[in-house]
């Protein structure tokens, strides 16, 4: 069983499902000056969007923030342990959330309209609000000595949804301008 955590943005014109390790911190800066409610319901009377990201690349991003949140090294944890396959308690008060966990479940249930690639959210951002207020950039040199083929044995699953959403009508692309 998967855990899912969901997390909307809304104003009065749209829903932003925050996943964690796809641009959130930039986001939620960004859209700070519409003070955006926080809500865990879907509301199909708005446009609902969400930013995806490379599996590998947002594992990667992941696990470096949890270890340097935590003070550990990658010889400190068993690697196998950051896939979530089983129900998580978090706190995100504290941010205790696993940031290595699929992106996948975020997405069930959420009737989502459109989907940016993490590499066009600067173009959606300045096009939808004229402005990107950039937080929490991964600056983490924290450097891994992954076995790659291991790791994406576990993310078979999100690469499927990954690669439909890439060919899907709902991937936003910068010529269609504003959606909202």
């Amino acid at each position: 069983m998967y855990f899912q955590n969901i997390e909307f943005y809304e104003t009065d014109t749209f829903q932003y499902l925050l996943i964690h390790k796809n641009g959130s911190s930039t986001i939620r800066e960004t859209i700070k000056y519409l003070n955006p409610v926080f809500s865990t319901k879907v509301n199909l009377n708005k446009v609902r969007w969400t930013v995806i990201r490379e599996p590998y690349e947002r594992f990667v991003s992941g696990l470096k923030y949890d270890l340097k949140r935590q003070n550990l090294d990658l010889k400190d944890i068993d690697i196998n342990s950051t896939f979530n396959s089983r129900i998580n308690n978090f706190s995100r008060v504290k941010g205790n959330v696993n940031h290595t966990a699929s992106q996948v479940p975020y997405l069930i249930n959420c009737h989502i309209n459109w989907y940016v690639e993490l590499k066009d959210l600067h173009r959606f951002l300045k096009i939808h609000f004229g402005t990107v207020q950039y937080k929490n950039i991964d600056k983490n040199n924290i450097e891994l000595n992954l076995n790659k083929k291991q790791i994406m044995k576990h993310l078979e699953l999100d690469y499927y949804v990954y690669n439909k959403i890439l060919n899907s009508e709902h991937l936003w692309k910068w010529q269609q301008g504003k959606i909202f």
